[in-house]
């Protein structure tokens, strides 16, 4: 997937803009993964700066350098592209998103100092946001046959942890080199599941008494807890052993 949005922006646009709309769009997923709210949030500034100047190029023919600093973004700018023939989605329906994502990055106590200090909920309208911003540049730019483009849309949208896929009653891990109590803390991070044998039915263990003195390891160090009704719940100390994991083994 990635290539191709990749290959699909720069076609459109160019390889510096390509790399920084892709990376920055990867970077706010990514610390919205290791629940980093506050990175993910100030991320997806420098995605709407990115694709500010896409919009430059699309609706102007030229944008702003990298190394310059673009305008204020408010009405006056707003109306810049309302007013400037081209397609809506660049003059209107992409703007008005990447606003929305601007005000809350540097009115929410991310940018600047604020009441309301990040949260799960705003990185997560965030993360949404531009994920529709980029399924549309995709949309609007891929020369590619419709139901192939449709894939690589559908797999923006649906893109939410590396590592893990999740189809209908399909729920694997795809990251190899991981040991079983690995894998159990990583799916407990990583999923809403916690019945105990749920995890082995995803992780697939055939060895069920190994299974079951992993999750005890696991419980005695504190890292789970492992109840009687069988769920497994991770602990704080759990999240930082899984964000361990995820940094050194899933996205490295």
């Amino acid at each position: 997937m990635e290539s191709k949005v990749r290959s699909i922006i720069e076609t459109a646009s160019d390889k510096t803009l390509s790399e920084h709309i892709v990376n920055s769009y990867m970077e706010v997923e990514r610390n919205y993964f290791l629940q980093s709210w506050k990175t993910s949030e100030l991320d997806a500034g420098h995605f709407v700066e990115s694709v500010r100047r896409l919009i430059e190029l699309k609706l102007h023919g030229n944008y702003t350098p990298i190394n310059k600093s673009l305008p204020a973004f408010n009405d006056s700018t707003m109306l810049s592209y309302i007013n400037t023939q081209g397609d809506d989605s660049y003059r209107i329906h992409i703007p008005r998103i990447l606003i929305s994502i601007y005000g809350i990055r540097n009115k929410r106590g991310v940018g600047h100092i604020s009441k309301i200090s990040p949260n799960h909920l705003d990185a997560t309208f965030i993360l949404s946001s531009v994920k529709w911003v980029l399924a549309e540049i995709v949309r609007l730019n891929s020369s590619h046959k419709p139901e192939e483009t449709l894939k690589i849309v559908e797999r923006i949208i649906n893109r939410s942890i590396e590592g893990f896929w999740e189809q209908d009653d399909i729920k694997r891990i795809l990251v190899d080199g991981l040991n079983l109590q690995e894998k159990i803390i990583f799916i407990l991070y990583a999923t809403n599941e916690v019945e105990d044998q749920k995890i082995l039915s995803i992780i697939e263990c055939k060895n069920k008494s190994y299974f079951n003195k992993t999750l005890k390891k696991l419980h005695n160090s504190r890292l789970i807890e492992h109840k009687g009704n069988g769920d497994c719940i991770i602990s704080p100390k759990g999240i930082a052993y899984a964000k361990d994991i995820i940094l050194n083994k899933v996205i490295a």
